[in-house]
């Protein structure tokens, strides 16, 4: 089962339907009891989507969404929320959900959505879903739990602590991640990635990835912002990436005078 699907809810036994549901039909699916364990649970995995259950203290789905974007997350969310409630949808929706889904949800619909997300992800250029464990750019195909790399299938050496780094940008296509987010993400590798250290092993990834390290296609450099993955290798050169992009958007006006939603404290 290649594709992990993470519920979160205050109340696990509710998800027992919809997860079986996805489950026979070749999905892994994983319960977490609320918005602290979700953002635990990022520090150390991925997963292909997450599904969230608003409408309880534990799980607020537009803190969790604050607390996301604010870690650099780019992982695809499902909001299952109140029935009645248009507000709430919109509010998640410009806090970066994929898609909002009515209580009671019927498993066919929740599959059918989830499959929607996953399809425009891919044909946005993402060639690769956690799990998985393989990914292919250009000529160069990529094993992350082998640890290998190959070029028209010839043998690339790749040091061992530059994967890491390597599957997060291959995991987050065309955002905008900064150095402080990206070394959030990786402190606790092996490596020990710093700020400082960060730029030296970027310039190795591309000795590696780029036909030509000068002109970085794959992997390339947003001034005064951080770095953007490209998965064809062709995207905009990296002027173009100033403007702020559509991952990063800032609050919708109805939240701009108010401090909530605020994220989930850590």
């Amino acid at each position: 089962m290649n594709t992990r699907i993470l519920f979160v809810g205050d109340d696990p036994a509710a998800f027992g339907m919809l997860s079986d549901f996805l489950e026979n039909r070749g999905m892994a699916v994983y319960v977490l009891d609320g918005g602290r364990s979700l953002i635990r649970y990022m520090k150390r995995d991925m997963p292909s989507l997450i599904v969230l259950r608003d409408g309880s203290p534990s799980v607020q789905a537009t803190a969790v969404l604050q607390t996301l974007h604010n870690e650099g997350h780019d992982t695809p969310v499902i909001v299952i929320g109140h029935p009645n409630d248009a507000v709430d949808a919109i509010i998640c929706l410009e806090l970066g959900a994929e898609d909002y889904l009515r209580m009671p949800c019927d498993p066919h619909e929740l599959f059918a959505r989830i499959q929607n997300v996953l399809r425009r992800r891919l044909q946005n250029g993402q060639s690769f879903l956690p799990g998985l464990g393989k990914c292919q750019l250009g000529s160069i195909a990529l094993d992350f739990q082998a640890q290998a790399v190959t070029r028209a299938g010839h043998p690339v050496m790749l040091h061992p602590s530059l994967f890491p780094l390597l599957r997060l940008f291959v995991e987050h296509p065309l955002t905008v991640l900064s150095r402080r987010a990206i070394v959030a993400k990786l402190r606790d590798t092996p490596a020990g990635y710093s700020e400082r250290s960060l730029d030296v092993l970027v310039w190795r990834l591309r000795q590696v990835l780029e036909p030509d390290p000068s002109l970085p296609r794959f992997i390339q450099t947003i001034r005064g912002r951080g770095y953007v993955f490209s998965p064809s290798g062709t995207g905009s050169h990296p002027a173009d990436f100033d403007e702020p992009d559509a991952t990063l958007q800032a609050q919708p006006a109805s939240l701009r005078t108010d401090p909530h939603p605020q994220a989930i404290p850590l």
